[in-house]
C-alpha cells in the first residue's frame, strides 16, 4: 500500500521534526539544572547507547569504517556543536537560538560552495545571503531583550550552526557507507571527546564542595528526552520515513525545527519575543525556502 506507507513516513518526519525542535525548550530548562558540558555528555552518551544495538546488526563484517573522518565529524558536528550549543543556551532563550538554528540550510549551503566547490546558481546565492541577513536581524536585537538576548549568545549559537554546516560536508565524504553504523559511530567519537570536559566540571564542583546538583524528577525525565528520544530513537524515525519519501519533501519538513523551537519557548517557557526578532526569522526562512529551491540536499543527522 504506496499511499499508507507515504502516510506513515510523513507522520514519523513530522514526530522527528517536533522532538527535535523541542529540544531548544528542554535544553533552555535543563542548562539551569547542569553546566552545559556535562550535559553534553551525558547527552551524546545515552543517544549512542540507544544507537548501538541498531548499528551493531546492520554492520557488514569485513567493512572497514573510514575513521580518520568519523573522529573528525565527532568533533566539529558532536563535541563542538553541542559544546557552544549548550553554552549558548545559558545566554540566549530557546526561542531566540531557535530563530539562529534556522539558517543551518543556507549555511550548509554556503560551506558546500566554499569548501566543496559546488556550483551555486544566483538564486542559490539568493537564498544564502537573505539568511545570513535575517539572523544579523535577530542580533540586532542583543542587549535590548535582556541577558537571555545577548550578543555573546546569539554568537555562540551561530558558531553551532556553522558546525553543522562542516559537519554535513563531512559526512558527504562517507556517503557510501551504512547511515546508521556512521552515526552511531559518530555519536560514540562526540562522546570520548566531551568526556574530559564532563569530568573536569565534575571534579571541579566537587573541589568546590557542591558537586553536581541534584536533579528533580522532571529533571531526569528530560535528561532522558533528550538523550534516548532526540539524540537516539528520533534519528531511527528519521531513517525509516526516508524509505519512502523523497529529498524535496524531507527539505520541507526541517523547516519546522525552527517553528517548533520558537512555539515551545514562547508557550511552554513563556518567553518574549521582540518584533525585530520575528522579523529576522522570517527573513531567514525566506533565505532558507529560496536556497531548498535551488537545491534540497539531505544531511546525515546526529
Amino acid at each position: 500500500m504506496p499511499l499508507a506507507n507515504h502516510t506513515r513516513s510523513m507522520l514519523l518526519l513530522l514526530l522527528t521534526m517536533t522532538v527535535w525542535g523541542s529540544t531548544f525548550m528542554v535544553t533552555k530548562e535543563l542548562i539551569t539544572l547542569w553546566p552545559p558540558f556535562t550535559l553534553a555528555f551525558v547527552r551524546v552518551a545515552v543517544g549512542t547507547l540507544v544507537l548501538l544495538p541498531f548499528a551493531l546488526s546492520r554492520k557488514t563484517p569485513g567493512v572497514r569504517l573510514p575513521w580518520g573522518a568519523i573522529w573528525s565529524m565527532g568533533l566539529i558536528g558532536v563535541a563542538l556543536y553541542y559544546l557552544v550549543f549548550n553554552m549558548a543556551m545559558v545566554h540566549v532563550s530557546a526561542s531566540q537560538g531557535a530563530l539562529v538554528q534556522a539558517s543551518i540550510p543556507a549555511m550548509t549551503a554556503l560551506v558546500a560552495v566554499l569548501w566543496l566547490r559546488e556550483r551555486a546558481s544566483s538564486l542559490r546565492w539568493l537564498g544564502i545571503a537573505l539568511s545570513v541577513g535575517g539572523v544579523l536581524i535577530v542580533f540586532s536585537g542583543s542587549g535590548s531583550d535582556g541577558a537571555q538576548s545577548s550578543l555573546f549568545g546569539n554568537s555562540l549559537m551561530f558558531a553551532s550552526v556553522v558546525c553543522w554546516g562542516l559537519y554535513t560536508a563531512l559526512a558527504k565524504r562517507v556517503a557510501g557507507f551504512d547511515a546508521l553504523v556512521i552515526t552511531t559511530a559518530v555519536t560514540g567519537a562526540g562522546a570520548l571527546l566531551l568526556s574530559p570536559l564532563a569530568g573536569y566540571e565534575i571534579v571541579t564542583a566537587k573541589l568546590a564542595g557542591e558537586g553536581l546538583p541534584p536533579l528533580p524528577l522532571i529533571g531526569w525525565v528530560e535528561l532522558l528526552y533528550l538523550g534516548v528520544v532526540a539524540s537516539g530513537m528520533a534519528y531511527l524515525l528519521y531513517n525509516a520515513s526516508l524509505r519512502h519519501l523523497d529529498a524535496s519533501e524531507v527539505g520541507v519538513y526541517t523547516n519546522l525545527i525552527p517553528i517548533v523551537g520558537v512555539l515551545t519557548g514562547v508557550v511552554v517557557l513563556g518567553e518574549p519575543l521582540s518584533t525585530r526578532a520575528i522579523i529576522g526569522g522570517l527573513v531567514v526562512m525566506l533565505g532558507v525556502w529560496i536556497t531548498s529551491r535551488s537545491e534540497r540536499p539531505v544531511a546525515v543527522t546526529a
